[in-house]
Parts: C-alpha cells; structure tokens; sequence
C-alpha cells in the first residue's frame, strides 16, 4: 500500500474527483481501439475550443474562422506582443496559473493557464508517467537545475510528494558519488525525472570506475527537454538496470509526446490534449507524413489563454499507425538546426558523429556562417582533426570552412540544460 497515492486520490475525491475523471477521459482516448470515436471526441473539444476563442478574446473576435487551418499561425512573440489579446474574457487573472519558461534560448515567456488545463497537465503526467513505471507517491529523485537555496514550502511540497530534488550543478565526480550513496541508502524503488545530459555525466563517471557502485533498485527513469542519444540509452540500461523514456514537452503546455516502450523508439503523441501539425519550415503548408517540419499544436484544454495553432520552435517528423500519431524525430528548435553551405537541413543528430572519433567529456558543433562551422571539444587528448573535417564536409559540403576548438568547459544554460547544437546564422 502507497500511503501518499491513497492521500493523494483521498483529496481528490473531497474536491469532486477533477483528476479521476480527466484521468477516465484521458485514458480512453489514449487507449481506444476505435480510433474514429477518439477523434470525434478530440473534434468536440476543439469545436467547443475555437467557438470560445472566437467570441473572448480580442485576437480571434468577429474573425470569420471555421475550421483549425483558417487560423494563423502564432507563436511566443506574436503573444508576448500583446498577451492580453489572447486572454480570455472569461477567466481572472487571479484564478489562473502562470506557466513560464525560463527563456533560456531566448526571452522569457509566460501565458496563463485556466484550472481545468492544469489538472490536465497534471493527468497527463500521472498517464505518461505510468507508462514507464512510475506513479503517484513513488520515490522519484529530480535532477535539474535548482535554486541553490529551496524554501521551506518547497521543500515540505517535495516531503509531500517524496521527491528528492537534486541539482544538474552538482554533478561534479564528489556530486555523483553522493548522490549514488545517498540513492544507495534507501529501502525503495528509484524513478528518476532528469536530462539526458545528467545521465550521461553518471553514466561516464561509473564508466571510469572498476565496478558498478549503484546498490538501489531502478523503477523508472525518464528523460526531458534533449534528445537522447544511443551511448546513454545504452549504457543507462548497462548500470540502472531501466531502459530511459525520453519525454517531449514544455512549461507552457506540458506533455506534447512520449516514448512508452523501450522497445519503440517514437514518440506517441498526446491527441487527448493537443492537435498535432507539421508544417513545412518556411511555409504554413502541411508537410507529408515521414518529412521534417515544424510542430505547429493547437491546444483543447488552455481555454484562458487559446493556443490554435501554436509553433513550438520544434521541429519534427509525424507518422501514423492505425490512427495513431507518433513523432519519430524531434530535432529541436530551428536555432538547434544545421544547413549545409548550399542552404539544405542537416539532421542535427549529425553532432552524434563525434563520439567515433574519440571519448569526450563534451561536445558542441555550431554553424557560425552560411559556411563556417566550429567543432568544441572538451578533451585532454587530441583527435585526428584532418579526418574529422574531411568527414563533415561530406556531410556541409566542400565550401566548408571547419574549425576545431579545444575548450575546457561547454558552459549550460541557464535552464541547466547544455546545447550540442547551435545554429548562430540561421535564426
């Protein structure tokens, strides 16, 4: 028995049951094998969601809009812009939640969120969550970037939910050495909530090791906010025991996507909360299913602040199985993309490639011009340069101008988050 899961459901139920419902709802729509039903559910809300645009906010008002793709496209600017626009008369600001991010690619932004919306975020991370084992009321450590100081209401909310918070920042060898003792002393499962990076500074460390000092059962461990490369997954499995999940989503809306078995690499998308488009990357025209494009969402739940057809900065590739949607790459943002010297999309992933020439403790590839490229490498020893570039210029083109950089540190952002890639040209 899962006394804080038995809590949590209890409270629940003394506030009229809104996550055990959302909770039915959501998972029939995420599990039907009628895949028409669940659309035609999905077409109701999005019906309800554009009526109500359209007649409280001031962006959308008197617009003759009638299906999504009458809509234009938006994005944070375009709310930044005027925020209020995109406010629904309905709401006070007062009753909402503010959703922000911390604008570490650029600057900050923040939208509000009406109740029901944030019991869905909240739904959708207890259903995604269980798909890689983990549930309401498990021990989950939380590796990100923290405040060097966590309040006392912080801290109590983590005693409450039996989170361990732990900070990207100490992730030094003497970090991950206490962070491994502290895991190793408790007599429950582990899940773990990181990004791949953190796993991957463990993962490197223990490599360095003559054994395996991890002692504690694994449950589940799912990644966020990067992509996760092979070597992790990999040697995550070798030394934890768990395959990794990696999870796409954000602050403003929450889960957009998630891989729900290691066996299965793409990301099933969230079609109980969101409607998924890929667009072409410099036209709104609809790319075709196996192209990349950019993720462009329409969210059913956020009514105080509708978002109908929201660019995301992402870029993906959509498939469809049986009626259902999976992503089977997401690539980041455009900033995050790579173009050879004539103009074309690279696959970021490219940045991948240098791990076969040597262990590094770090790695960044940026695109500097329309031809200059800069390789940084964190390492003591020195790589085979000439054959590196000759390489990548297989894949830049022989226009290209690479230079490799030895550096000491590739610092992280202020979100905690570290960059392999960086497109400084194209923005």
């Amino acid at each position: 028995m899962n006394l804080r899961r038995n809590i949590f459901w209890f409270l629940d139920k003394i506030k009229g049951q809104p996550l055990k419902q959302l909770c039915t709802q959501t998972h029939a729509i995420l599990e039907a094998e009628n895949r028409e039903w669940s659309k035609a559910e999905n077409a109701k809300q999005l019906n309800k969601l554009i009526a109500h645009a359209k007649q409280t906010t001031s962006f959308y008002k008197n617009k003759e809009f009638e299906t999504l793709q009458d809509f234009p496209i938006i994005n944070k600017n375009i709310i930044r812009e005027d925020s209020d626009a995109f406010f629904s008369s309905k709401f006070k600001k007062k009753a909402c939640k503010i959703a922000s991010t911390s604008g570490s690619t650029g600057s900050p932004f923040s939208l509000y969120q009406n109740p029901e919306k944030v019991y869905k975020v909240q739904v959708d991370n207890i259903y995604f969550s269980k798909k890689s084992g983990y549930e309401v009321g498990d021990f989950l450590a939380f590796i990100r970037i923290w405040p060097k100081r966590i309040d006392s209401k912080l801290r109590f909310n983590f005693l409450l939910k039996n989170f361990m918070p732990w900070n990207i920042l100490n992730l030094s060898d003497k970090g991950i050495e206490q962070l491994i003792l502290k895991l190793n002393k408790r007599n429950e499962e582990i899940s773990f909530l990181t990004y791949p990076t953190a796993l991957e500074k463990i993962c490197k460390y223990i490599d360095r090791l003559e054994h395996n000092p991890i002692q504690f059962k694994t449950k589940s461990i799912i990644t966020m906010s990067e992509a996760l490369n092979d070597y992790t997954r990999n040697q995550t499995k070798h030394y934890f025991g768990v395959t990794p999940l990696s999870r796409y989503s954000n602050n403003e809306t929450g889960i957009m996507a998630q891989q729900v078995s290691p066996n299965d690499q793409r990301f099933r998308i969230n079609d109980s909360s969101y409607v998924m488009e890929v667009l072409e990357l410099d036209s709104d025209a609809s790319v075709s299913n196996g192209q990349p494009g950019r993720i462009v969402l329409t969210d059913l739940y956020n009514f105080a602040t509708p978002l109908l057809r929201y660019d995301t900065g992402d870029i993906g590739i959509m498939e469809e199985e049986n009626g259902i949607q999976y992503f089977t790459n997401i690539s980041g943002r455009k900033v995050d993309q790579l173009y050879d010297t004539k103009g074309n999309l690279i696959p970021s992933h490219l940045s991948l490639r240098l791990m076969d020439y040597g262990k590094f403790r770090q790695f960044q590839l940026i695109q500097k011009t329309k031809t200059e490229y800069h390789i940084n490498l964190n390492t003591d020893t020195k790589v085979d340069e000439a054959k590196i570039i000759t390489d990548f210029k297989a894949h830049f083109g022989d226009a290209a101008v690479i230079k490799i950089n030895y550096v000491n540190e590739i610092p992280l952002l202020s979100s905690g988050k570290r960059r392999e890639v960086v497109n400084e040209y194209y923005k």
